[in-house]
């Protein structure tokens, strides 16, 4: 389950320093809304949101955040059922937002907003497959994060969403041959989640889960365990940090930190009450590799049967296959040695 859902969420920080396009209260309400959302109080950070509509109905502030939380909520859970919420409210905050624009031309705030309203659209649309609607909102939002990085070269957080986009289309590029020819970016693209990390005022632990992904694609394992190790420790109870955690264990075959890790990632969804099949059916079958390979093949069945009997809802059943898939192998060899 890769976490990008925090990359352009904490970006938006940046906003904190937006002049005076925000109000200080406004200020306060969005950092607490940040806060709420990192650590899973989705309800709470919506409550807020909705106190910034009504203080201005005709801001993008208060849709922009409202639409962000329940995009980390439906990834965090993987549950879609509010995904046509979500779209009105981008389509609120990007029609807003341009409004803005012609207001405060020389702000670059406004441009940021349309930027990450249309990229939330993208990430989403990606997420479930629409590749080629996603790849269009894509470069939208990353025409709209361009002119606002021209505003201001030094607001080094825009660079995390730019690079973000420019090591992923470069990545899908080589699969998709619909797409038009697309240059090599993914070195510049990494350079400049890095300069993020480095130089922006905000954006530091969406730089780093973001970086850490990539770095778990291309198997450079230590410095990826490093950089989601400390993000955990920055914001321990973060179940978006956790999952990277449990990946890099399972990824350098450190069974029991993994273990840990997958039956935290389960107590914390139980503790809260949320029923996430999809989530599970990822841990349980995790579990049922760890515990494989920790020659206990009878939890490697219970757990691979485990995860073969969760519900999916039909709009994930594809991104569930390979899943299944896996848990069928595990569940196959831990019978076979059991036997």
């Amino acid at each position: 389950m890769t976490k990008t859902i925090l990359i352009v969420f904490l970006s938006l920080q940046s906003f904190l320093f937006a002049g005076n396009y925000l109000a200080q209260r406004q200020i306060t309400t969005i950092q607490n809304i940040i806060s709420d959302t990192i650590f899973q109080r989705y309800e709470k950070a919506i409550s807020r949101c909705d106190s910034l509509k009504k203080e201005n109905p005709q801001s993008p502030v208060g849709y922009f955040f409202h639409a962000a939380t329940l995009q980390s909520r439906m990834m965090d859970y993987e549950d879609y059922t509010d995904i046509e919420v979500f779209f009105s409210l981008t389509q609120k905050a990007i029609a807003l937002s341009r409004a803005d624009i012609k207001t405060y031309p020389e702000n670059s705030w406004p441009l940021f907003f349309l930027g990450g309203a249309i990229g939330y659209e993208a990430m989403v649309r990606g997420r479930n497959n629409q590749l080629f609607h996603a790849f269009k909102d894509g470069w939208s939002s990353i025409n709209a994060l361009q002119k606002a990085l021209k505003l201001d070269s030094t607001n080094y957080d825009i660079y995390l969403g730019i690079g973000t986009y420019k090591y992923y289309r470069s990545q899908l590029s080589k699969y998709l041959k619909w797409l038009p020819f697309v240059a090599d970016e993914r070195e510049q693209g990494k350079k400049m989640i890095r300069q993020a990390i480095r130089a922006g005022k905000f954006t530091r632990p969406a730089a780093i889960n973001g970086l850490f992904w990539i770095l778990v694609k291309e198997d450079h394992f230590a410095e990826a365990e490093k950089l989601i190790n400390l993000a955990v420790s920055e914001h321990p109870g973060s179940r978006f940090f956790l999952w990277g955690q449990a990946k890099i264990n399972l990824k350098q075959e450190k069974w029991q930190q993994a273990l840990h890790c997958y039956k935290k990632i389960l107590a914390t969804y139980h503790n809260e009450n949320v029923k996430s099949g999809f989530n599970e059916m990822q841990c349980h079958t995790s579990l049922a590799e760890i515990y494989f390979n920790l020659g206990d093949f009878s939890q490697a069945i219970r757990s691979a049967r485990h995860a073969l009997e969760m519900k999916i809802s039909p709009y994930l059943k594809k991104r569930a296959k390979p899943i299944k898939k896996r848990a069928r192998e595990f569940l196959k060899k831990a019978e076979k040695q059991a036997s």
